[in-house]
């Protein structure tokens, strides 16, 4: 499981999935609650393609792991320092 580090104080948190759901987590929540409030997606008929979509956008998550996780890290503050300077570890 690949690693973060802070570059100003050390801290290491490891990128796992509780990691995931820290960061990515509240905008799926937001966006989710926004979807079913407005009804995004009702009447469009294009229910199968947002649910390939979805699927798609899994497995590319999968595959581009590691470069999802240097971009998030980038966007997540630091709990000790407060700072997000990070750099992944293998």
């Amino acid at each position: 499981m690949p690693k973060i580090r802070c570059n100003c104080c050390g801290f290491e948190e490891e990128a796992n999935k509780e990691f995931f759901f820290k960061v990515l987590g509240g905008g799926m929540v937001g966006f989710g609650g926004y979807a079913w409030i407005a009804y995004l997606f009702a009447g469009t008929g294009f229910a199968l393609v947002i649910c390939i979509a979805i699927v798609a956008g899994g497995v590319a998550m999968l595959a581009f792991a590691d470069e999802i996780t240097k971009w998030i890290s980038e966007q997540y503050d630091c709990p000790k320092c407060r700072k997000n300077s990070w750099s992944l570890i293998k």
